[in-house]
């Protein structure tokens, strides 16, 4: 039997505008935390405890990081581990980890789901000369190379960190993001006749939504009949709903934040759905809001980097179409194919939820993370 042994934040949550509704529950009693406990003969959970703090800004983000990683030690001394795993996120704390995995001599296992600093520097939000991107980053190398095994979660990560890092070929696992198999929607069922392209989620600089928005000038310049929903919010959010008045542009519409149920129920009814990613972020990270999109049965709309995980999806199960965020005009010509080819987009949203029920469901993930491990558990008797 293999006993799972887990380690988390036991911390009380700040409220913050524009809570996502499926946290309402959590948020209405702040102050309330989880102790520790064991779900199942298999798996124990630890959580952690550290000051409260607010994730939404820099310096308390870092702090967190910090008190996370300084209680590790006094969580794991005098454990008997076979393997360590974590991801890189949060900061410090896998880094951590690793020494610990080193003194013990047992394994690590390293699930690279977002690269920093690289992303970082790419965005020009750090100079790669800062001392913490600097630090970060030499952790970031170490972690790479020194753990057992690295998992990516895109086919263009695995390229970069090849190229960039140096990582063998052979250490490398493939395993995509997914969506919980509970999750499949019964699609195409309450579609409304206004044909409407759906963005749900973070609307931050990694979204570069702005394509979007040009691309809804374009649209109603030639008068196409339709309308942008865009559900979520975050720092960008303001500044996109000034240009949307500035332009009064009438075929996009903000709203805020909804419970999960409410969500599910708005991709149900909407007509095409929308992922995104800068093509500064190409290798660095993968949205995983796609694979919560194919569970609902309806085309995808890839405003991505060409040849990025999510790029190299649709191409294969054609599922939907990618074209590249630097080009509202091709993201506009996209919306009417999708609105005006109704086989087209029907047959897009029957590849999606087959692509999600053979490809990206938790199930699978599960068995491949399974070998993984059994592996190199194996490779430590």
């Amino acid at each position: 039997m293999i006993e799972c042994f887990a380690i988390w934040q036991k911390v009380s949550l700040k409220r913050t505008s524009g809570s996502c509704g499926c946290c309402e529950q959590i948020l209405q009693k702040p102050k309330e935390v989880f102790e520790s406990e064991r779900i199942s003969d298999k798996l124990m959970i630890e959580r952690v405890e550290i000051p409260e703090l607010n994730k939404n800004k820099l310096l308390e983000k870092l702090l967190f990081f910090y008190f996370f990683s300084k209680r590790l030690k006094g969580v794991l001394r005098g454990k008997d581990i076979r393997l360590f795993v974590a991801p890189l996120m949060p900061l410090l704390i896998p880094y951590k980890t690793l020494q610990f995995s080193k003194k013990a001599r047992k394994p690590f296992l390293f699930i690279l789901e977002d690269l920093v600093p690289d992303t970082w520097i790419r965005r020009g939000r750090f100079s790669a000369k800062h001392p913490f991107v600097r630090l970060i980053k030499k952790q970031t190398k170490s972690l790479l190379l020194d753990s057992r095994r690295v998992v990516v979660i895109g086919r263009d990560m695995s390229a970069y960190i090849e190229e960039t890092y140096k990582v063998s070929e052979e250490n490398i696992v493939f395993i995509p993001n997914w969506a919980n198999s509970s999750e499949r929607l019964e699609a195409n069922r309450e579609e409304r006749e206004e044909f409407e392209v759906l963005y749900g989620g973070t609307i931050g600089e990694a979204q570069k939504l702005d394509t979007l928005i040009e691309a809804a000038r374009i649209l109603q310049e030639r008068k196409a009949d339709m309308n942008i929903k865009i559900v979520g919010d975050g720092m960008e959010k303001k500044n996109l709903q000034a240009i949307v008045r500035r332009e009064n542009l009438k075929n996009v519409q903000f709203c805020n934040l909804v419970p999960e149920n409410g969500f599910r129920k708005l991709m149900m009814q909407t007509s095409v759905l929308v992922v995104t990613l800068r093509e500064e972020s190409k290798g660095m990270s993968v949205p995983s809001k796609l694979y919560t999109y194919l569970t609902a049965g309806k085309p995808i709309l890839a405003i991505v980097p060409e040849e990025s995980e999510i790029d190299m999806e649709i191409k294969e199960d054609q599922f939907g179409i990618s074209v590249s965020g630097n080009s509202p005009e091709l993201i506009a010509d996209a919306i009417i194919k999708l609105k005006e080819d109704k086989e087209f987009r029907e047959r897009a949203g029957e590849n999606a939820l087959r692509a999600f029920e053979t490809k990206y469901n938790n199930k699978i993930a599960v068995d491949k993370y399974y070998e993984v491990i059994k592996e190199l558990l194996e490779e430590t008797e």
